[in-house]
């Protein structure tokens, strides 16, 4: 098993002379949960989490990292709804219901409490019930829940109530894993009274050779691939990618073989997952700096999220229609977003509010992208026109048409000479001076979903069904392609440097290929539904990735 040298949560918290601010216990309790989680989609319960069991990574300074580990009275539940009778457990981490209090539940309710006793202990240092009487209390009475302890340590009201959600007495009304990590207290920003707990060991932990042997050995693997375990390796020591279970390789064997159905899987590697959203995300992209990234939905929301910390900054609300698609302003400070409603609106982050609505097209957007001078936006739309709108007084400059089809995609070249619109089964590349079309590159057997231009302009690649093509711009010629077997894909997107491509399929995979050769970079699975939108931060660092399942997930390309 791999070697945690830092310890348990248990002694570091034993060090501490104040409990932990309320950021860094949203960040242990995130990865605690993801891991409950993973258990229960998985048909496993704990029943012996605490903080003994809870192994740490990485600590303050550095990002918290932590892995559930002690899976010794873990058990296979064969049926989701199966009652928990049996005493399993530690002292004042056992379930309200076991101790025949209440009435019974399913042992993964009984991680959940658990899982709230274990931050209630975090935030404020203490057990939440000192003996079985007071347990016995708030069984009888849930005003008796002592939610003055986490106040009197600067706890916020929205910590309190998921806290309080976490330790609910009846089973049947305490929050799922799932449902957790979905409340507002896990996905909004949070104030830091109080500074970062103080390192607890005397040397910063560093990796070492060794780990690298015992990652190999616990990675979640279905191919056994030098390759794939050495990136997968240096994606997890740029602090993305982490597991939440510390496993042995038995352990191993019985997550990835229900994990994984497909034996073509390089590599497994979780990334950072942004919920926010309560239907599919429909569209994801990057500012500009690369420190933001933002995200539309079906849920009518547009959702501002924090790059580093995964917090949402800010989130727009009120539309009548879904968010079909979303870009930034090349200077950052606009945000243009298409809804169902056939409107398009211009949205200042930093002010929150909507300085435009362009209303133009008799159906709704389906993509959208800012000139790289920042005058220009242009929009499409499935009533075959391609708008280019005038950012500052609001209004149609020109109408690009095509009526033998509808424009589904969108991309300006980096020098902004050339605007490629996506309709049908072909490509038209405008000239975005005189509105003619340069080129129309029709060479496809199957509708083209997906454009993208390298960031020299030279090379112009499409996603079309289970293909990827790459074209030059220049001869209007195709150079290569990519078949993806019985994947559909739906997105595409160019490293900074040019040198690779992210894909996004209805496979729940995004894949990183080199773009000259056509071999497979990385494969990142995590998604457990279709994945939409792919696209590279501007750094190359960073791919995000939106998909149906409703989340965000933000995967280290080490481009």
């Amino acid at each position: 098993m791999e070697y945690l040298e830092i310890g348990d949560l248990h002694n570091y918290l034993l060090k501490q002379k104040q409990p932990l601010p309320e950021l860094e216990a949203r960040s242990i309790m995130s990865q605690i949960l993801e891991g409950l989680d993973l258990m229960h989609d998985n048909g496993f319960a704990h029943r012996d989490l605490k903080p003994q069991n809870i192994l740490l990574r990485s600590c303050p300074p550095d990002d918290w990292w932590v892995k559930i580990a002690d899976f010794g009275i873990s058990k296979r539940i064969e049926d989701g709804l199966e009652q928990s009778t049996t005493m399993k457990g530690t002292k004042g981490y056992i379930a309200p219901e076991l101790y025949k209090l209440t009435q019974s539940g399913t042992p993964y309710a009984a991680d959940v409490w658990a899982a709230g006793e274990v931050m209630f202990q975090i935030l404020t240092n203490q057990p939440t019930f000192k003996d079985l009487g007071l347990l016995v209390n708030y069984v009888q009475s849930t005003n008796s829940f002592p939610s003055n302890l986490l106040l009197a340590n600067q706890v916020s009201q929205l910590g309190v109530e998921f806290v309080v959600r976490l330790m609910d007495p009846i089973p049947a009304c305490r929050m799922s894993a799932k449902n957790a990590l979905q409340h507002r207290w896990i996905c909004r920003s949070l104030p830091n009274n109080r500074n970062s707990g103080t390192i607890s060991y005397k040397e910063a932990y560093t990796t070492s050779s060794h780990d690298s042997m015992t990652e190999i050995l616990t990675s979640w693997n279905t191919v056994k691939s030098t390759w794939a375990s050495k990136t997968s390796i240096a994606g997890e020591r740029q602090g993305f990618g982490k597991s939440s279970l510390q496993t042995s390789s038995n352990a191993t064997v019985k997550f990835q073989s229900m994990q994984h159905k497909r034996a073509t899987v390089v590599k497994m590697v979780l990334p950072r997952v942004l919920r926010g959203h309560s239907s599919l995300v429909t569209c994801v992209t990057f500012s500009p700096d690369g420190k933001l990234v933002i995200s539309g939905s079906y849920d009518q929301k547009v959702i501002l999220w924090n790059t580093t910390t995964g917090i949402i900054e800010k989130t727009h609300r009120g539309h009548s229609g879904s968010v079909t698609c979303v870009t930034f302003s090349p200077d950052g400070k606009l945000v243009a977003f298409g809804c169902q409603n056939r409107t398009i609106k211009l949205w200042n982050t930093t002010t929150g509010i909507i300085e435009k609505t362009l209303d133009g097209h008799s159906s709704w957007a389906t993509s959208l992208v800012f000139s790289p001078d920042g005058k220009l936006l242009a929009s499409v739309s499935n009533d075959q026109k391609v708008n280019l709108w005038d950012t500052t007084t609001g209004y149609i400059r020109k109408a690009l048409d095509n009526p033998l089809s509808s424009f589904y995609s969108l991309a300006f070249s980096p020098d902004g000479k050339f605007l490629a619109s996506v309709c049908c089964n072909y490509v038209i590349l405008w000239n975005t001076t005189t509105h003619t079309k340069y080129k129309i590159l029709e060479n496809h057997s199957s509708s083209v979903g997906s454009v993208v231009f390298s960031s020299d302009g030279k090379l112009v690649a499409f996603a079309k069904i289970s293909k990827i093509e790459l074209w030059d711009t220049t001869t209007g010629t195709m150079l290569g392609s990519r078949k993806f077997d019985a994947f559909k894909i739906h997105s595409v997107a160019f490293s900074p440097d040019g040198r690779l491509l992210a894909s996004g399929s209805n496979g729940n995979i995004v894949t990183l290929w080199d773009a000259t050769t056509g071999v497979t970079h990385k494969t990142f699975e995590g998604h457990s539904s279709s994945i939409i939108s792919v696209v590279s931060s501007p750094d190359g660092k960073l791919v995000a990735s939106g998909s149906t399942d409703r989340t965000v997930r933000l995967w280290n390309a080490s481009f």
